[in-house]
């Protein structure tokens, strides 16, 4: 066990994430715990994990409360042995200085931290006063958290009219935030100070995850900024069914149509580089390997981990990989490396019953397939009815990356591979 005091920090899961919600404490104060067990559960705005702990150890202090956002690096709670008094964790707690912001914490334990710890204190009265009257450090007889301190330069607060709520007359964000400007406040936290239209009709506010913030964020700037058209083809998918039932023959493993699916877009796009792009402001970037984000709905929302490499591996490992991947997703146990990135998405709805659709781009990849389920189709050969299986597809292309033609030459090919089952 470590004969010192160690603190729990905010995590830093992927070059993306800036802050994450702690959504349950999994050990109490007082706790004695060891190497692996698990501290805490973090809500990123993609995944949501277990934190473990790198030390044998105690809780000694929780310095926040679950349910809460903090940024990355911030202090949560305090490790320490029977040894270590209270008083010197307090002195730890409220002498905490957060060391430079480019520190990427990659754990639970560690003694360095990129924003300082945020309190769960309760707030005063006092005067508000405009930034430009504030020094760029707080005066030396004001104790001030160094975040408080940040909020206070932001929204204008004049810290000395405040009567601090924190232990040892610590100034706390709950204290600074209480008598700022709301106009300011609300503006600051990004959010809306107009109310809700007032209805008769009872309703239930659900309030927004950190998830589902992110997917409408993205979703709004990629319909913003990727000027998006669309191609629709339908794919003569009998052959394919019947290797599909050949692979399927006497194995308890199932390969599913959209296993098939992504493996012939990945041989397509083998052929079509100049598809299996990313868009840049300086430049589009061409990848030689097809890493395919493929979108799996939860419960807490739409993510999509990648097949990595799909063009070099079969479609049994492709298979195999998405029914790993679709099972951290539904468990909120995704990584980073498991969704960032990719070249070229797809979005299957065929399973739920939909002939076709169209999907938004996920930037920066410059193309989605849309794939719809499977369908008979009647045609007429010689005055004779023929019967076939297809599927219709629609690809959403970025025009500024993409051409009309590139499209439909790449949709061409994919057309050609599915018919022939190539590859498979």
């Amino acid at each position: 066990m470590s004969d010192k005091i160690e603190p729990l920090i905010m995590p830093k899961w992927g070059i993306e994430m800036d802050e994450g919600k702690l959504t349950e404490w999994l050990v109490e104060e007082g706790t004695s715990f060891s190497k692996g067990d698990p501290l805490v559960v973090i809500e990123t705005d993609k995944i949501s994990n277990e934190v473990e702990a790198e030390i044998d150890s105690k809780l000694r202090k929780k310095v926040v409360q679950s349910d809460g956002t903090y940024p990355v690096g911030a202090l949560l709670g305090i490790f320490a042995p029977d040894g270590v008094s209270d008083e010197e964790i307090d002195n730890f707690v409220n002498e905490y200085v957060a060391p430079d912001t480019s520190f990427k914490p990659a754990s639970a334990s560690s003694s360095e931290s990129s924003t300082p710890a945020p309190t769960q204190e309760v707030s005063n009265n006092a005067q508000s006063s405009t930034s430009s009257e504030l020094p760029s450090a707080p005066p030396e007889n004001i104790n001030i958290s160094p975040k408080a301190w940040e909020i206070a330069l932001e929204l204008g607060v004049d810290v000395s009219a405040i009567i601090p709520s924190g232990r040892r007359g610590r100034i706390s964000v709950q204290d600074v935030e209480q008598i700022a400007d709301p106009a300011k406040l609300a503006a600051y936290k990004g959010e809306e100070t107009s109310e809700a239209p007032i209805s008769d009709n009872p309703s239930t506010s659900i309030e927004h995850t950190s998830m589902r913030k992110v997917i409408a964020e993205r979703l709004v700037s990629s319909k913003n900024t990727a000027p998006h058209f669309y191609l629709n083809v339908d794919l003569e998918v009998d052959v394919l069914m019947d290797k599909r039932a050949t692979l399927n023959k006497d194995t308890s493993e199932k390969i599913s149509v959209n296993d098939l699916i992504i493996k012939c877009v990945a041989t397509a796009l083998k052929k079509h580089p100049e598809i299996n792009i990313n868009w840049t402001d300086n430049a589009i970037l061409q990848f030689e390997n097809a890493d395919i984000s493929v979108a799996v709905a939860t419960e807490a929302g739409l993510i999509t981990p990648i097949i990595k490499n799909a063009g070099n591996i079969s479609v049994q490992e492709i298979s195999s990989e998405m029914k790993r991947l679709s099972d951290l997703a539904h468990n909120n146990k995704l990584m980073p490396s498991d969704y960032q990135g990719g070249t070229f998405s797809i979005s299957n709805l065929g399973m739920l019953g939909i002939k076709d659709f169209t999907a938004v781009i996920n930037p920066p990849q410059c193309a989605i397939l849309a794939v719809g389920g499977l369908q008979t189709k009647v045609s007429e050969n010689e005055g004779n009815a023929v019967f076939s299986k297809i599927i219709s597809v629609t690809m959403s292309c970025d025009h500024r990356a993409i051409d009309g033609a590139v499209g439909a030459r790449f949709l061409q090919t994919l057309s050609e591979v599915v018919k022939t089952a190539e590859g498979i």
